[in-house]
């Protein structure tokens, strides 16, 4: 038996990961690829997200191919996750077994700070992928091999970026349990305007709940209402040209709500048709029909962090969201009429 070996934190696990696998399969002959997640990193200074996620998140990558298999033999153990006491257990566990360790050039780069590499490197074959087109300088005995670019990292991908790198199961399961979604929304504004996107996402849900609707996606709508609200003019132009250029009569302030509303569906993939119109309407609060843009629209108006008592306001939407839109929204109208 020839055993591709593709360790890390797989958080998330990404078709990078599920390449080098496959490059292991085609290139290298191995009959099976297992999947190591490490308990805990040594060369990594953050803390990984809770071991039960990443494994399910795994978990759905098993199903690309039958010769997928996962090990938590790291995972399993406490402490630093060093690759010389996994090979060594490797090879006493399965003796007649021909293991090989896949690396990406990351992990070549830094290669020297393993624990024990020259002693590593004489028990147990490494290959390193050339994954981001970038020839990483080596002294240690490690094969080279090309596979189809994939420039993607999963520290990218927690920051939302590059999620068409994510399988379509891998980022269901992200969305579904709100895997790093509120860093998605702190690289992309303001440090205010980031605690106030996270304050409207958790009033959104609450409100939902209360009327008998989808608390999840709520939130959503809330956490993403403002995304495109720090975008600069010019690109935020080249937006409104393309989806909606009837909507640019309205005032530059209002077109966030029109371009986010595809971005969370064309960036973030959240292909939703209520989320998509709650944030296209949020701003001007002009559908009285969808209570999920209702939601949206009264809990970005009644957020505590405005500095003013909304209690009231906010125990009426949650009472009857549809009462409680024309209460908030009438007040809304009066503030800006006295505001000219």
């Amino acid at each position: 038996m020839k055993v591709g070996i593709v360790g890390g934190s797989f958080d998330p696990i990404h078709y990078g990961h599920i390449q080098m696998a496959k490059t292991a399969l085609q290139d290298l002959a191995c009959d099976e690829v297992w999947f190591m997640p490490t308990k805990s990193t040594p060369l990594k200074d953050r803390s990984l997200t809770a071991d039960v996620h990443r494994l399910a998140m795994i978990q759905r990558v098993m199903a690309y191919d039958d010769r997928f298999r996962l090990c938590t033999l790291e995972m399993d153990r406490e402490g630093k996750s060093y690759t010389i006491d996994t090979v060594k257990t490797l090879k006493q566990k399965y003796p007649a077994y021909e293991f090989i360790w896949m690396i990406g050039n990351d992990q070549l780069a830094q290669f020297d700070q393993w624990k024990d590499p020259e002693e590593l490197t004489s028990l147990i074959q490494f290959v390193c992928v050339d994954r981001d087109g970038q020839l990483v300088p080596t002294e240690y005995p490690i094969q080279r091999i090309h596979m189809e670019a994939m420039p993607v990292s999963s520290s990218e991908i927690r920051q939302g970026n590059k999620l068409n790198y994510v399988p379509y199961t891998v980022l269901g399961y992200i969305y579904e349990h709100r895997l790093y979604v509120e860093n998605f929304i702190a690289a992309r504004e303001t440090r205010h305007r980031y605690k106030h996107s996270v304050s409207v996402a958790h009033l959104c849900e609450e409100m939902a709940l209360a009327n008998g609707l989808d608390g999840q996606k709520a939130y959503y709508i809330g956490l993403f209402h403002d995304i495109a609200k720090n975008m600069d003019v010019q690109h935020m132009e080249q937006w409104m040209d393309a989806i909606c250029p009837e909507n640019k009569k309205w005032a530059v302030p209002v077109w966030h709500g029109f371009v986010g509303s595809e971005i969370v569906d064309r960036v973030f993939y959240l292909d939703d048709p209520q989320i998509k119109n709650a944030i296209y309407h949020h701003v001007l609060g002009d559908d009285h029909d969808d209570p999920y843009a209702m939601i949206v629209f009264c809990a970005d108006k009644t957020d505590p962090l405005r500095g003013y008592d909304s209690t009231d306001l906010i125990n009426q939407c949650k009472a009857d969201i549809y009462q409680g839109f024309w209460t908030v929204k009438n007040e809304n109208d009066k503030y800006l009429e006295e505001g000219k």
